[in-house]
């Protein structure tokens, strides 16, 4: 399974910061280059969910990672603010709604909304992971027109075959879904065959 050289990974002010943690620490073992960009409010949840101490900055977070390169919401002369500066796939996670309506409706107010544009008009690959509950008819809307739009809208809802025990393995199963869509190989959770094998058949 080929994947990505290049990805961006936006995280957004919905709660599930956590997920956006597990994603980056495993693709940064398979990915030569990632490129992240927090909005203000994604920063501040982070902080607060992943309990990055305060006197750390988020660069500091990830510094043992050298295929990481942080950007600043506002810089718009990031080389993947245009279609000539590739990167080959984008995951927003978690995606808030706001974010959620800004891709779906082409408003480009943010380095990730803009970056979000980019991959949806390169006809590239762009997961967005909503994060809200319960859902009205606006985000519903909005999930089917960025979905027609070509984004894939991947919810973080986890699986049970797999016998999660614990948050880890339920963060891990996310981020193997997220990674099948970006044709990244992954052994981050057992398949449905390996679970029922010796399952009787069923009409």
């Amino acid at each position: 399974m080929k994947g990505p050289e290049k990805i961006i990974i936006a995280v957004t002010g919905a709660t599930g910061a956590p997920l956006a943690d597990h994603l980056i620490r495993q693709l940064a073992h398979r990915i030569p280059e990632i490129h992240i960009i927090f909005s203000y409010m994604g920063e501040k949840v982070f902080r607060q969910e992943v309990r990055v101490p305060k006197n750390l900055s988020l660069d500091d977070y990830f510094s043992e990672f050298h295929s990481i390169r942080i950007w600043d919401p506002g810089n718009f002369s990031a080389p993947f603010a245009s279609g000539s500066g590739v990167a080959h796939a984008m995951v927003i996670i978690p995606c808030s709604m706001k974010t959620l309506s800004a891709v779906a409706n082409g408003y480009s107010y943010s380095l990730i909304e803009r970056a979000a544009d980019v991959m949806l008009k390169e006809r590239r690959t762009l997961v967005l992971v909503p994060r809200e509950t319960p859902l009205n008819s606006i985000h519903l809307q909005n999930m089917l027109q960025a979905g027609k739009a070509g984004a894939i809208i991947l919810p973080p809802v986890p699986a049970f075959y797999t016998f999660p025990e614990s948050l880890e393995d339920i963060k891990a199963y996310i981020s193997g879904k997220i990674m099948e869509n970006l044709k990244i190989s992954h052994e981050l959770y057992p398949r449905w065959s390996d679970h029922n094998e010796n399952e009787p058949n069923r009409p």
